[in-house]
């Protein structure tokens, strides 16, 4: 099961995620390409450490955590302390879930539940901070946030100018959008019309490779989904580091707290927008 995907994987295994309060814990990376996996392959997933234990987890609760800005502005691995629930594929045996505080006093043990889709684990950490949780030989890094007391939509804070880049950023794929909220977030209006008629275009970038890009929107406060299949363009100049323009008008159908999920061939990020009527 693990051999495209470990090839995939092969970005940076730990990578700092946002703000100065994740500074000190280097949590996995999650990804968000389709994983060779007969039900949980469209879920978002890190993999262990070392690769040759062929330990993935896919993580069963993440898309309704990434609401909240310190998951969908990190790189990294970032568990609220309860109410996860995380998937584990396991070569053999019955294992345990060992979780210890890196920061700080703290460890646990949970021995975890066979299902139909592999082992099933949903820790409840003691306190936040930054956690290894280890299976055997193999491990992932965490960083535990509380759990907030209300959930609003954190958008992914847009760039002071040009592309904003998606979440993992070795992803590869870029944005440049037309709006932000007061407070510097992405914002996209509903049916690709905004104000005064002003289509809601967005033109994406590829550090690696042109073909087709898909993007699916997949709201978060409610039910909606969509989708757009985009062709690359022709280009005489690019922003630095990036080669292929892929143009878009993005047509979300109803306002509200939107997950933008974009995919090449073999790259894949995600950004949180705000949509509105206008």
């Amino acid at each position: 099961m693990l051999g495209s995907v470990v090839l995939l994987a092969a970005a940076p295994a730990a990578v700092t995620g946002a703000g100065s309060s994740s500074a000190a814990c280097a949590a996995t990376v999650v990804h968000y390409q389709p994983a060779k996996h007969p039900t949980l392959g469209e879920l978002p997933w890190v993999l262990a450490r070392p690769e040759k234990a062929a330990v993935l987890a896919f993580l069963l609760s993440y898309q309704g955590t990434l609401r909240d800005g310190r998951v969908n502005d990190s790189d990294g691995l970032v568990l609220w302390r309860t109410g996860e629930k995380i998937v584990w594929t396991v070569p053999v045996g019955s294992p345990t879930l060992v979780a210890k505080r890196l920061d700080g006093p703290g460890s646990f043990r949970v021995p975890l539940t066979a299902g139909p889709d592999d082992f099933v684990s949903a820790p409840r950490f003691p306190a936040a901070g930054c956690w290894r949780l280890r299976l055997g030989p193999a491990s992932v890094v965490a960083r535990v946030v509380p759990r907030p007391a209300q959930l609003a939509c954190d958008a992914t804070p847009a760039a002071d100018q040009g592309l904003t880049v998606a979440r993992p950023r070795s992803s590869g794929i870029a944005g440049v959008f037309s709006w932000r909220t007061d407070d510097g977030r992405l914002l996209l209006y509903t049916h690709g019309l905004g104000p005064d008629d002003v289509s809601a275009k967005v033109l994406w970038w590829s550090r690696k490779e042109g073909g087709l890009f898909r993007l699916t929107g997949t709201r978060l406060d409610g039910d909606g989904v969509f989708r757009q299949q985009l062709q690359e363009a022709g280009v005489s100049s690019h922003p630095a580091g990036y080669r292929i323009p892929f143009p878009s008008i993005v047509d979300v159908p109803a306002s509200g707290c939107w997950l933008l999920r974009l995919r090449t061939r073999t790259q894949a990020g995600v950004l949180v927008v705000i949509a509105r009527d206008r």
